[in-house]
């Protein structure tokens, strides 16, 4: 790959400096001023700030920022900072000073040595290479807590440090030299991006900001995390979340498979006896508060078709038997005697958390939901099939017809899906994107309900894509949530859906809207539909991941077509 494919530069008030498998980040967090050394153990820790000193005063520097280095510039001076593994950070500066303040506790265990200690998240050894470093006090009587450690230049007015992150026990780690590391985490992050689906041209420089954002966003394994996982974000959506986490996997899946199951098995791995995915989880904190709409069924299936080959025999069928499980969990826990549809029971549930779909209250039988579900049948019974299991891909079969009988003959209303209270029996009438997303279930649906899906999703599209309310909904919300914004996910969703429609000219300009908003506006949680404006956590990898699929998307439109599709 040229230096000139590999350019990509970014805001650390957006974007946090970090690398692939690290749980340390810099970068400017929100209510923050200044550059901050972070860590992700648990979520989000600001640890302590940087900064620069130039004549033993604070300075503002530049900050420059690119995949494998961080560079900080004030007059003739500048400070380097790169790391050269995920549990080490290297440092070095010319003509500048650098001041570790915050409220850590704080020693020294020997020449060129400090220790910066969080309580409950990790230890930080800071060991000078070259130059000097000394503890000062903040609070006069306070011997430990709190200082702030200055690292000053030698006689040449250079300087060299590494911060090496560990638990209980430090043990001083081979340290490469500093080009060296750079150019090792520059390579690391080249092929990653090499491995990301193929766009066109135009697509390039978001392409390369949307790897930087997933190959910074995965951490080791560590604590309740037992492989490598990407989190929602360095910012401070610091978790997985069970269906944010489909997405990524699904971008990974052709040029690198295995890290691709890795998010699927993620949530296999912490699967409840009942057959349910955790909600949210991080390395020291896992819950099932709520329960992720099944999409996993649907993506999984798209990813072997992605994958360059079939994974080993058995992780196959450790997929299709937690797929089965959850699939079976939805359809016995969360279904009442006697009722066919299964429910939601917040917005939550749904992924869509304050989706006015919701207002009319729960338990919520909703059409996504169902619909989701077939597809998971659908894709458990083809498994089931590859596997040999000709009874079960049967039974799942059957399963998945009586189930979509159900969502016709219970939600459907002749132009449009509602909900219905499943306790009540009440219909739910919403201006929300969701009843049109059954659309996902394809040629699988009759071709008059295709075309008023179609119709409905086109009343929700606006100069930069679909809004999760219809912008002329009287509940519409321009920064509010799943109110009104774009969603990634969601355009995936109706993309997808119309692709198998066959509504190829409406899904082309969804996914090239969707690819010139995040050209635009970055790879945010979510955008103002009507502006674009980026909202939320400004650096979201199910958004970058969806990007890539929809930019690759295009990109084969457009060669197909001999030119670029309309937008």
């Amino acid at each position: 790959m040229s230096h000139e494919q590999a350019v990509c530069r970014f805001d650390v008030a957006r974007v946090p400096f970090s690398r692939f498998g690290s749980w340390m980040s810099i970068s400017i967090p929100r209510r923050e001023q200044e550059l901050t050394f972070r860590n992700h153990h648990g979520g989000e820790n600001n640890l302590f700030p940087l900064q620069a000193l130039a004549s033993g005063q604070v300075v503002r520097p530049q900050i420059e920022a690119e995949p494998w280095r961080l560079r900080l510039r004030h007059g003739a001076g500048q400070i380097e900072i790169g790391f050269d593994s995920p549990r080490t950070v290297r440092l070095r500066g010319r003509g500048l000073g650098l001041q570790l303040g915050g409220k850590n506790i704080a020693y020294s265990e020997g020449p060129n040595l400090v220790t910066l200690n969080k309580p409950r998240t990790r230890r930080y050894q800071v060991e000078m290479l070259r130059g000097a470093i000394a503890l000062r006090q903040q609070v006069p009587g306070q011997a430990i807590y709190p200082l702030t450690a200055v690292l000053t230049p030698a006689e040449d007015g250079r300087w060299e440090a590494a911060i090496d992150e560990y638990t209980s026990t430090w043990q001083r780690p081979p340290r490469p030299a500093f080009d060296q590391a750079l150019a090792a985490a520059r390579r690391d992050f080249e092929a990653f991006l090499e491995a990301m689906p193929a766009v066109r041209p135009p697509d390039e420089a978001a392409r390369a900001l949307a790897a930087y954002v997933n190959w910074s966003s995965v951490v080791e394994p560590c604590g309740l995390l037992r492989r490598p996982t990407m989190l929602m974000s360095k910012n401070w959506m610091c978790n997985v979340w069970s269906w944010d986490q489909c997405f990524n996997a699904l971008a990974l899946a052709r040029g690198l498979p295995e890290l691709a199951l890795d998010q699927m098995l993620v949530l296999a791995d912490h699967q409840d006896e009942f057959g349910a995915y955790f909600d949210a989880a991080n390395d020291v904190l896992m819950h099932y508060n709520f329960s992720k709409p099944p999409v996993h069924g649907l993506i999984f299936r798209e990813l072997l078709r992605r994958a360059p080959r079939p994974p080993a025999a058995k992780l196959l069928r450790t997929m299709y038997d937690s797929l089965g499980r959850q699939a079976d969990w939805w359809l016995t826990h969360r279904r009442r005697p006697g009722q066919r549809l299964p429910y939601y029971l917040h917005g939550n549930d749904s992924g869509w958390d304050n989706s006015t779909m919701f207002d009319g209250g729960v338990p919520l039988a909703a059409p996504d939901l169902a619909a989701l579900l077939v597809a998971q049948l659908d894709a458990l019974a083809e498994l089931a099939a590859a596997l040999g299991r000709t009874t079960a891909a049967a039974r799942w079969r059957q399963r998945a017809a009586e189930l979509q009988q159900a969502l016709l003959e219970e939600l459907w209303r002749g132009d449009h899906f509602v909900a219905r209270r499943a306790d009540t029996g009440a219909v739910v009438e919403s201006q929300s994107l969701i009843p049109w997303l059954p659309i996902v279930l394809g040629r699988r649906l009759p071709k008059p309900l295709r075309a008023a899906l179609h119709k409905g999703l086109a009343q929700h599209l606006t100069a930069w894509g679909l809004a999760t309310e219809k912008p002329s909904s009287p509940q519409y919300r321009a920064d509010g949530y799943w109110r009104g914004p774009i969603w990634a996910p969601a355009t995936w969703l109706a993309v997808t859906g119309l692709d198998r429609c066959g509504y190829g000219e409406l899904a082309d300009t969804i996914a090239n809207r969707f690819c010139r908003l995040c050209a635009r506006s970055g790879f945010a949680e979510n955008f103002e539909a009507r502006t674009g404006k980026p909202l939320c956590d400004p650096a979201y990898t199910w958004t970058a991941s969806v990007f890539l699929l929809l930019a690759e998307r295009m990109r084969r439109r457009a060669a197909r077509s001999g030119g670029r599709p309309s937008a």
